[in-house]
């Protein structure tokens, strides 16, 4: 890796190092582990940990706000209006709530979704945008896929747990997010939000749920259950967003 760098000509030994080692440190990241834990108390760390942490966080601050979806707040119907309300009411006092849109196709799910984002984002706040499958994600702005953004391995079961560490810069930016979106929870298997939850409550010191953080679920129970390999109709039952402790919250 060190070689990669070295052959760009422009930098010194020094930020080739310092690129080298901060390479390493990403991918250990994606195993929830860091270079830390190896006690390298002559690696400037906070070096690249604050230059990388700065990016991301500017990124999603820089995530740019049309002008259609700040229009929007003021075109959301009687139902939309609602539950804006209700959700930046929390959001703006600092206080914690979970909540569910529930809704078929074209039920204006996304729309409402949008102008939430907007108004979260031109005031200068954090506002992440997840979904449970690739397309979904696509239709917000900044959208990432659930797995991608949470650290989510690929094999789910009881024990899941996000790969997400306290030192990284994806805990620093869960920590600075006045608001969080998850489209398509219905898709979901339960063990995967809980584990949002435990790392939430982790990374905050707060047993509220999800952290006392704000999160707005959005879906349709109506649709795509979620997928138990080999599993019978008890099981994707169990499998689902409605079947954990945490769905009374909302």
């Amino acid at each position: 890796m060190s070689e990669d760098f070295r052959r760009q000509g422009y930098l010194s030994e020094h930020e080739i190092e310092i690129k080298t080692l901060e390479g390493i440190n990403e991918f250990l990241e994606t195993l929830g582990r860091s270079l830390k834990e190896f006690h390298l108390s002559s690696v400037p760390m906070n070096l690249f940990d604050s230059d990388k942490f700065t990016k991301e966080y500017n990124h999603e601050r820089k995530i740019e706000v049309s002008e259609a979806d700040l229009l929007s707040i003021e075109k959301l119907n009687d139902d939309q209006r609602h539950a804006f309300n209700i959700i930046t009411e929390k959001i703006y006092s600092s206080s914690s709530g979970t909540y569910f849109i529930d809704g078929p196709g074209g039920s204006g799910k996304t729309f409402l979704y949008r102008a939430l984002l907007a108004d979260v984002r031109s005031r200068g706040y954090i506002a992440l945008a997840v979904a449970t499958s690739g397309v979904a994600a696509a239709l917000l702005p900044g959208g990432r896929t659930a797995h991608s953004r949470f650290k989510i391995p690929i094999d789910i079961d009881g024990k899941t747990k996000c790969k997400i560490s306290k030192q990284t810069t994806l805990a620093k930016l869960l920590l600075s997010a006045k608001l969080i979106i998850w489209d398509e929870i219905s898709m979901a298997r339960r063990q995967i939000i809980e584990a949002l939850d435990d790392i939430l409550q982790d990374l905050t010191d707060c047993d509220n749920p999800f952290g006392g953080k704000v999160v707005v679920f959005g879906g349709d129970y109506r649709q795509i259950a979620p997928v138990v390999v080999g599993g019978k109709k008890e099981d994707t039952i169990d499998a689902s967003f409605a079947s954990s402790l945490l769905s009374r919250n909302v």
